[in-house]
């Protein structure tokens, strides 16, 4: 049972208006309220006070209705605010990559129309080291139609790639710059540094924040995650007649050696850079790539033909800890 407040009537109590043995009136009767109860008797000072509030309710009524001719009518509230045109800033440490869906990817070589107007929606602010390629005599575009590779065509509109890449790993791009449904991209293609730009709808967006900084002044690789160095080791790099470039590339795949013992170690990591001084090399494409090597004594000399070798444990480690489009920025 519920207890009641000292001046509560009790759930059997008929009220403070009924006689003994007379039950409440209908109208308070299960807690009901109605507006049909027999009328209250008013004073004449009530009613005095009730036609002074009456009068005073229709002057307000009066005054809001002549008010409504000359005032304007109130702002709509309902109207969104217009979104602000400032990018998103990605920081130097957050790299983004794009995976293509299908099974070949259309990148442009020139803008989409408009591109210039578009307002950004996303810039990198990560400082790009100077490219050789400004200042090296320009050699052949590579893919080119004279001169196909696997997975890397020429097409009216820029290049075609095939998704997986011609080593079978998924078609990476690394992204710079997005306006509206647009991306601009750093791609495999020479000469090194040439922008492409392609639809976002045909790319599955990711993020790391693992980055490779090799400095060829001191032959040093590190490998970082954020801002947290993960590992640093001595490289080869290419001699003076076939220097690695500088400049941003990316890692585009991973590609197993038959032998682990041999030449390039366990496995390769091929960038998107090509070559500067040379259009074949061992029969193939000149490609630069992070590899091991069976010389492990060479490391911190300038050797190689573009390439960067590492020891075998460093490259495998590499292979385990980061993902395909992981930037490397090459400085002088």
């Amino acid at each position: 049972m519920t207890s009641t407040g000292p001046d509560d009537p009790g759930p059997d109590d008929p009220g403070p208006d009924a006689g003994p043995g007379e039950e409440r009136p209908w109208w308070e009767q299960d807690g009901m309220v109605v507006d049909d109860r027999p009328p209250r008797r008013l004073s004449n000072g009530r009613i005095a006070l009730l036609v002074a509030a009456v009068v005073a309710a229709l002057a307000v009524i009066g005054f809001a209705l002549v008010g409504s001719n000359d005032d304007p009518p109130p702002a709509d509230r309902s109207t969104t605010a217009a979104p602000s045109t400032e990018p998103t800033r990605r920081p130097p440490t957050e790299a983004r990559i794009a995976t293509a869906k299908n099974p070949s990817i259309l990148v442009h070589s020139s803008p989409p129309d408009g591109w210039d107007d578009m307002e950004p929606v996303e810039v990198w602010d990560a400082p790009v080291p100077p490219s050789s390629q400004a200042s090296t005599a320009a050699r052949p575009p590579l893919p080119r139609d004279d001169y196909p590779i696997k997975g890397r065509y020429t097409d009216p509109s820029g290049w075609s790639f095939s998704n997986p890449s011609g080593w079978g790993d998924p078609f990476v791009m690394l992204v710079t710059e997005q306006r509206g449904d647009w991306l601009k991209v750093e791609i495999p293609v020479r000469p090194n540094g040439t922008p492409g730009y392609v639809a976002a709808v045909d790319v599955e967006l990711s993020t790391t924040d693992y980055r490779l900084d090799l400095r060829l002044g001191t032959r040093t690789l590190t490998l970082y995650k954020g801002d947290d160095v993960v590992m640093t080791t001595s490289v080869v790099i290419g001699k003076p007649e076939t220097r690695t470039p500088t400049g941003r590339f990316y890692i585009t795949d991973l590609v197993h050696q038959e032998d682990p013992a041999g030449t390039y170690g366990p496995l390769a990591l091929p960038t998107n850079a090509y070559s500067e001084q040379i259009d074949e090399f061992d029969n193939g494409v000149p490609v630069i790539a992070l590899h091991g090597t069976n010389r492990p004594e060479l490391m911190g000399q300038d050797v190689s033909n573009g390439c960067i070798r590492l020891p075998n444990d460093k490259i495998q480690m590499l292979a385990d800890t980061i993902p395909m489009g992981t930037p490397i920025d090459v400085w002088a």
